[in-house]
């Protein structure tokens, strides 16, 4: 980028909305009325127009093309049978009867195991990568204090979501805790997913219509 130039982050806003689109999860008879697929389709054209500025867009797009990916096999899910935890968020009523879904593979409990490791792997990895974007360009115009912020919301995000893996997995072993530990660090993740909104939002604000001064 030119010295002279100003940051456009237009880009940005539509990530943001993108984002909260993915956000949103509203099931009638196990399919999705509002597919993340679309929101990662605004989040990938969104970081199109920014890569430009910071390599880590960049990264953050193509892994966004990943997550897309493993979205659409979420789009239709079987209702979770009565006791048992899904990926569609249903809570089980007994650590001992666990039933993964694969979404459109079905109950297929190997792959459905496989993909929610992958996809939290994948989300660990997009969300860092835009965090390192911000921090960057925030850093660029002055914004040390919403630069640090990028640090801490991108490690509540890593904590909520291996403390969510961890305690899906215990399920496995018919932890005591498995349920509990679930909840927590589902309603953790949300937090996390919110408060990163918010930073992705703020920074927009900061860094928009602003000169590199560093």
């Amino acid at each position: 980028m030119e010295e002279n130039k100003t940051f456009d982050m237009s880009g940005l806003k539509l990530g943001f909305w993108g984002m909260l689109f993915v956000a949103v999860n509203i099931r009638i008879m196990g399919f999705d009325l509002a597919p993340d697929v679309i929101g990662y389709i605004l989040v990938i054209v969104g970081l199109g127009r920014i890569e430009a500025y910071d390599d880590h867009f960049s990264a953050a797009k193509k892994m966004a093309f990943v997550l897309a990916a493993l979205s659409l096999a979420n789009i239709v899910q079987a209702p979770a049978q009565p006791g048992s935890i899904s990926s569609a968020g249903a809570w089980p009523s007994s650590p001992d009867s666990v039933a993964f879904n694969a979404g459109i593979f079905g109950g297929i409990l190997w792959l459905a195991t496989l993909m929610m490791v992958v996809g939290i792997a994948a989300n660990l990895y997009f969300f860092y990568q835009m965090s390192l974007g911000m921090k960057n360009l925030l850093l660029q115009v002055g914004d040390e204090s919403l630069a640090k912020t990028c640090d801490d919301r991108w490690k509540l995000i890593m904590a909520s979501e291996i403390g969510l893996l961890a305690a899906l997995l215990s399920a496995f072993l018919a932890a005591p805790l498995a349920i509990f530990l679930t909840m927590i660090f589902g309603i953790l993740a949300l937090v996390a997913l919110v408060l990163f909104l918010v930073l992705m939002h703020r920074a927009r604000k900061s860094i928009d219509g602003k000169e590199r001064i560093v």
